[in-house]
């Protein structure tokens, strides 16, 4: 069975590759969060942490800001991160 191309921890897995499945959608929601317009903009369209698949809106607005995981050159591992913000 083919994985719906919107599935939340599928692309986190791509933007990840050595992480787990968990491990990798935990990561990609640090990233979602830190980009404040971004994250702003995915809960204006109603998107809540325990949603397992992205609309496709949602997702083109994922890969607008983040780029498709293949064609980044950002290292999310080193996402900047501010100890002094809850998130």
């Amino acid at each position: 069975m083919k994985k719906n191309l919107y599935d939340v921890t599928r692309l986190a897995t791509l933007y990840f590759p050595d992480s787990t499945e968990r491990n990798a959608r935990r990561r990609l929601f640090k990233v979602l969060r830190a980009e404040r317009d971004l994250w702003a903009r995915l809960t204006a369209l109603h998107f809540g942490i325990r949603q397992r698949s992205f609309t496709p809106r949602q997702y083109e607005m994922v890969i607008d800001i983040l780029g498709k995981p293949e064609e980044t050159d950002d290292d999310f591992r080193e996402w900047p991160y501010d100890s002094n913000r809850n998130m």
